[in-house]
C-alpha cells in the first residue's frame, strides 16, 4: 500500500531515511537479515510499512523498514514481521531442499536450538517427576498421570522447553508444508493453540529420556517460530508403540478428517459477526439491544481483524 509520507519526501530526506533505518537494522534487510549496501543496492531497496496501515499501522518513520526490492515482492505475507518469520523457514527449506527432501519439526527444532537434551524423569505414585538442569531450570516438577480407561494408555501434560522436544521421525514422518505459513499468521494474531502437541516418552533409561513429538508437528513448529521457548505437549509414558503407530495411521486414513462444510462455516460466522457486535456496544457505550449502526461500523471498529 501507498505512504504518503514517503510521497512527500524529497529524494535527500528519502536517502536519510534509509541510512538511518539501515543503522537500526545494522544493515541488513528485514525480511531476510541478509546484508544491504546502500551502493550496491542503492536502487534495488524497498521502504515499506512493518505493520500495515490497513492493520492500523502509523503511516511514519517508526513503521518503516528498509528491505531487499525482492524480498519484499516476493513476502508471503503484507506484515514484514511476519513474512520475515516465514522468509526464516524458506531458508530452512533451501536447506533440506540440498538434501532432496522437505523441512519437518526435526529440522525447525535445530534452528531454534531445540531438541538438544534428555530428559530426567521419575516416577511414583502416579507422578512424573522431571526437571531441567541443562537449561538452568532445577526447579521439581511434580505432574499427574493419567489413565485412559479405555486403551489403557498412561499420559501425562507437561510445559516443555523446546531443548527437551524431539522430533519423531517413524510415527508421523510428514514434512512440513505450505499449512505452516497459515498458521504462523493465524498464532501471530495471538489466537490460541487449540491442540496440545501429542508426544512419547520412554523413561526405562538410566540417563534420562527423550520426548518425541509425532502429532501436531505444523502447530508445533509455527510456535517456535514465533518465538515460544516452552510447548504445552501430552506426552504419553512407555506406550505400546504398535498400538501408538496403529491408532496414528488411523487417523489420517480411516478416521480422515473432514473440513467444515458451508453450514458449519455460516453458524460460525454468525457466532462471529453476534461477539463483535456486543464488543462494539460495549465499546461505544450503547445499548445491549442498540441495532443503528451498520456492518461498515462494524469493519471500521474492528479495522486489521479480518472481515469475516
Amino acid at each position: 500500500m501507498g505512504s504518503l509520507y514517503l510521497n512527500r519526501l524529497s529524494s535527500q530526506d528519502r536517502e536519510n531515511l534509509i541510512q538511518k533505518l539501515l543503522s537500526a537494522q545494522a544493515s541488513k534487510c528485514f525480511i531476510c537479515e541478509k546484508p544491504i549496501d546502500p551502493e550496491v543496492h542503492e536502487n534495488t531497496t524497498d521502504i515499506d510499512h512493518i505493520k500495515p496501515t490497513k492493520a492500523g499501522g502509523k503511516d511514519g518513520p517508526e513503521n518503516f523498514a528498509v528491505t531487499h526490492a525482492s524480498c519484499n515482492r516476493s513476502k508471503q505475507d503484507s506484515d514484514l514481521r511476519v513474512a520475515r518469520i516465514l522468509a526464516k523457514f524458506q531458508d530452512i527449506a533451501d536447506e533440506t531442499t540440498q538434501e532432496n527432501r522437505t523441512p519437518n519439526l526435526g529440522d525447525v527444532l535445530k534452528k531454534y536450538g531445540g531438541g538438544q537434551y534428555n530428559l530426567p524423569v521419575s516416577e511414583h505414585n502416579s507422578i512424573l517427576k522431571v526437571s531441567f538442569p541443562d537449561i538452568g531450570e532445577n526447579d521439581l516438577f511434580e505432574n499427574a498421570i493419567f489413565e485412559d480407561e479405555i486403551s489403557g494408555f498412561r499420559s501425562t501434560f507437561l510445559n516443555l522447553p523446546i531443548e527437551y522436544l524431539h522430533h519423531d521421525d517413524k510415527i508421523n514422518p510428514r514434512a512440513l508444508g505450505k499449512h505452516l505459513s497459515k498458521l504462523v499468521k493465524e498464532f501471530y494474531k495471538k489466537l490460541p493453540q487449540l491442540h496440545a502437541t501429542l508426544a512419547w516418552i520412554d523413561t526405562s533409561s538410566d540417563s534420562g529420556a527423550k520426548v518425541y513429538a509425532f502429532d501436531g508437528q505444523h502447530k508445533t513448529a509455527a510456535q517456535i517460530m514465533l518465538g515460544a521457548k516452552h510447548i504445552p505437549v501430552r506426552v504419553f509414558i512407555n506406550p505400546n508403540m504398535d498400538v501408538l503407530l496403529t491408532a496414528n495411521t488411523h487417523a489420517g486414513t480411516t478416521l480422515r478428517q473432514v473440513a467444515f462444510d458451508q453450514s458449519v462455516q455460516r453458524s460460525l460466522g454468525s457466532s462471529l459477526l453476534q461477539d463483535r457486535m456486543q464488543r462494539f456496544r460495549k465499546d461505544t457505550g450503547r445499548k445491549e439491544n442498540d441495532v443503528g449502526f451498520s456492518e461498515r461500523d462494524l469493519v471500521t471498529h474492528f479495522k486489521g481483524e479480518g472481515r469475516e
